[in-house]
């Protein structure tokens, strides 16, 4: 209910402040935002390295710049609820190497896994750091993080699954593929790399603050973006439009940042996060078209 109502009045604010929100947009010290897309873009740049551990764990047979470009083709569904687009890299794989569409699944189901549960323990981290603490936001987010920690989650799956629906239930080898990606080595590189992927995107709203003036610290920015994503991912809407957006800006107006340069700054975060990653993405389906469906026009 708190979070219902923090959203409706970051709403309200977000819209407030539209006039001077642009005259502020004349000030922005524009040098900046080559860096904020720079380390905006490089959240999916890193975790290309953690999908590319999956693939050869898979033992699929696909060189690293193919599977690059794969993982790049996939960026383009990046506004689809919980990133489930995802799966046409599966797709690509499929098309071009024969192997079944099922076996690398795991790759990307464990993707979305790994991001929930490294944003549930940014946004834990968060309360504290933040210092808004609520014992009821604790709970719901450890409870998160515990029933995403791979065996506890297998264990869940094992026990629910003679109730699920059969359209889940068939999907038990896959989350079995999943779970085997989570011994130590790997999981703790996966960790790394997820951390670093989300620190980027952190690194990119300070930057974006530092054109407006305001110098705000990495691990406040990174811990407000993995917060206001986890939400917008929550509420199941493609990209987490609308719910994301107005929680980052929520956030930024909390940590003292004024509404007229949250909201710009809220905007150009976005763009050189999401949206430049889903141009990235479509550039990179237009121009492999032909080698990975076959399309010549």
């Amino acid at each position: 209910m708190l979070v219902i109502l923090f959203i409706i009045i970051s709403a309200i604010g977000f819209f407030a402040d539209f006039k001077k929100a642009v005259q502020s947009l004349e000030y922005f010290d524009k040098i900046y935002l080559i860096g904020a897309a720079i380390f905006g873009f490089g959240n999916d740049f890193i975790k290309f390295f953690r999908w590319h551990l999956y693939i050869k764990k898979l033992s699929i047979k696909v060189n690293f710049f193919t599977d690059l470009k794969i993982f790049l083709c996939g960026l383009a569904m990046s506004v689809t609820p919980v990133k489930f687009g995802y799966t046409i890299k599966n797709y690509i794989i499929e098309n071009i190497t024969k192997t079944p569409f099922k076996k690398t699944l795991s790759a990307t189901f464990a993707e979305i896994y790994v991001d929930f549960l490294i944003l549930s323990v940014i946004s834990l981290i968060g309360m504290f750091y933040l210092q808004k603490f609520s014992i009821l936001g604790a709970i719901l987010i450890i409870a998160v993080s515990i029933i995403f920690y791979p065996k506890i989650f297998k264990q869940i799956f094992v026990k629910l699954r003679t109730i699920l629906p059969y359209t889940i239930r068939k999907y038990y080898v896959v989350l079995k593929d999943m779970v085997s990606f989570f011994t130590i080595g790997l999981f703790s590189e996966v960790i790394l790399i997820t951390i670093l992927a989300w620190t980027s995107e952190g690194v990119s709203l300070s930057l974006i603050l530092k054109g407006f003036g305001f110098d705000v610290n990495i691990i406040k920015t990174t811990v407000i973006f993995g917060f206001a994503t986890l939400v917008g991912s929550l509420s199941m809407l493609p990209g987490g439009l609308i719910v994301s957006d107005i929680t980052l800006f929520g956030l930024l107006i909390y940590i003292g940042i004024p509404a007229y340069v949250s909201l710009p700054a809220t905007i150009l975060a976005r763009i050189c996060t999401l949206w430049l990653s889903v141009i990235v993405g479509n550039t990179a389906l237009f121009v492999n078209r032909k080698a990975f469906f076959g399309v010549k026009k």
